[in-house]
């Protein structure tokens, strides 16, 4: 019987895919890592969905709002889709436990190494974990992708594509 659940490549964001420079609040302060646009489209071809999971605990910072992190996402996927990179979707957990908003104070499970994001991706997508991999850079990318039995790598000093072709 033929598996029809998808794979992924699942990217944390700030590391992973763009230069980690504390909080990104605007477009201008995000610059893309080498070799991403080519590692998101090797993915493509291989026929991995390429979901970014992400805390973006600035929204509950009060930092910036959903709509501006949103406006980021947008111009981040606008900029990949020149090079034929597309990312398939985008989750993010906007949660900070000291928020002044009581509604970013819910759902930590959401929030990296919480699996609340990855468990939403992968029903929305009907995604095979077997199948797929999950890159980041810190600690708690770690714990969330061996709570998800994930196949999990941290972002190597070389090139994302580089890394990906070593992977899949």
């Amino acid at each position: 019987m033929k598996n029809n659940k998808n794979k992924a490549v699942f990217l944390d964001r700030d590391g992973v895919i763009n230069k980690s420079n504390g909080y990104i609040l605007d477009y201008k302060n995000f610059h893309f890592l080498n070799g991403v646009h080519q590692a998101i489209k090797f993915a493509n071809k291989k026929n991995y969905l390429v979901i970014i999971i992400t805390n973006q605990s600035a929204i509950g910072r009060s930092l910036m709002t959903e709509k501006e992190l949103n406006n980021i996402h947008k111009k981040m996927k606008i900029d990949l889709k020149k090079y034929n990179a597309l990312i398939d979707d985008i989750f993010y957990s906007p949660y900070y436990s000291y928020s002044k908003y009581r509604k970013y104070r819910l759902n930590k499970n959401y929030r990296k190494p919480g699996v609340g994001l990855f468990e939403k991706a992968i029903k929305k997508w009907n995604i095979d974990i077997n199948s797929s991999i999950f890159i980041g850079d810190k600690i708690t990318d770690k714990m969330a992708g061996l709570k998800m039995n994930l196949k999990f790598y941290y972002k190597k000093k070389i090139s994302l594509y580089a890394q990906l072709k070593e992977i899949i």
